[in-house]
This record gives C-alpha cells, sequence and structure tokens, in this order.
C-alpha cells in the first residue's frame, strides 16, 4: 500500500463510518515495530503544532505551557491510554497486543487531527461552533475508540466496551488524583 494524500482521505473517512473494519484492515497490515513508533511521534508533533495553533488563536484564554511542554503532556497522555487500553482490554479477557494497540491508538489520534483543524478553523472564522465541534469530535472518539477495542481484543458487544471505556477513565482518574493528592499536589 502506497500511503499518500489521497489513501489517507479515503483511510480516515473509513475510520469514521466504519471503525472496526478499519481497525481490522490495519491490523492486517502488519506494520513493522519501528513504523508503529514513527507514526506515534508524527502524530504527536502534529497534535502540539495543532494544539499550539489553538492556543495563538485563543489568546490568553488558551494553555500557558510551551511546546516542549505540550509534547510532553501529549506523549504521557498517548502513552498512557495506549497502556490502559492494553492492560484493561487484556484483563477483561481481549487478546490485544501492545504493539498493535500503539498502531490503533496512533491512527485514532490521526483522524482525531481531522476534527481538530475543524476546531481551529471554527476559532478562526466562526467562534461559537467549536464547542459544538468539540460535543462531535468527543462523540466521534468515544465511538471510534470503542470500535477500535473490538477489533484489538475480539469483544464482541459494542454497549460493553463503551461502559468499560467510561468505567475505565472515572477509575483512572480517581486513581490519578488520588495519587497526586498523597503525592500535595492540588487537583
Amino acid at each position: 500500500m502506497q500511503l499518500n494524500l489521497a489513501t489517507a482521505s479515503r483511510m480516515v473517512r473509513d475510520t469514521l463510518t466504519d471503525p472496526r473494519d478499519m481497525a481490522a484492515r490495519l491490523l492486517a497490515l502488519n506494520v513493522p515495530g519501528d513504523a508503529r513508533w514513527l507514526g506515534f511521534v508524527i502524530v504527536v508533533v502534529l497534535s502540539v503544532l495543532m494544539g499550539h495553533a489553538s492556543v495563538l488563536l485563543m489568546g490568553d484564554e488558551g494553555f500557558q505551557g510551551g511546546l516542549l511542554f505540550m509534547a510532553m503532556f501529549q506523549t504521557s497522555i498517548l502513552l498512557g491510554m495506549i497502556v490502559a487500553v492494553q492492560g484493561i482490554g487484556r484483563a477483561l479477557g481481549g487478546g490485544g497486543t501492545f504493539p498493535d494497540t500503539l498502531l490503533l491508538i496512533s491512527w485514532l489520534q490521526f483522524v482525531m487531527l481531522v476534527f481538530q483543524l475543524a476546531q481551529i478553523i471554527a476559532l478562526a472564522i466562526i467562534p461559537p461552533l467549536f464547542g459544538m465541534i468539540t460535543l462531535l469530535a468527543l462523540g466521534f472518539f468515544i465511538w471510534m475508540l470503542a470500535n477500535f477495542i473490538m477489533a484489538l481484543h475480539g469483544f464482541s458487544s459494542l454497549m460493553k466496551v463503551i461502559a468499560g471505556i467510561i468505567f475505565s477513565f472515572f477509575g483512572v482518574a480517581f486513581v490519578l488524583a488520588l495519587f497526586l493528592g498523597l503525592m500535595g499536589v492540588g487537583v
């Protein structure tokens, strides 16, 4: 497969319309490990650059950290998500591996860049659309993530996976808040 703009656009469209099939197709490509990590790094860089563009458009209301902090934060969030999707899925009887999870979550983040670009355009042209695009992006994110998890781990119930995502999110947030509280960091 040759990766160019037309192919990437078609893959993004297929991910939005049938994420479970697209996840299976991505896994069937048997992408080499170093290419998976390279994809992860590229997605982090693109996310940071687009995030910085959003901050510039928001002005003083935006995030005040620098690019390096944004890169470290984005990397931490994505790696944490990869570990959680792989680890929790395996604990619940799934068969996904870390390299496959790395591939799918990196691709999912790439697809989410489409929504991030729409948010940037909305901020520049029609700022009130920003919130609506954010809600739409959240809905698509949960739906795509659930379907990716089903393809990755071999689960069959979409509703159970969505419930697992929601409970896992709150569980991880609770443990993180507890940990930060014990460390003396105000949450």
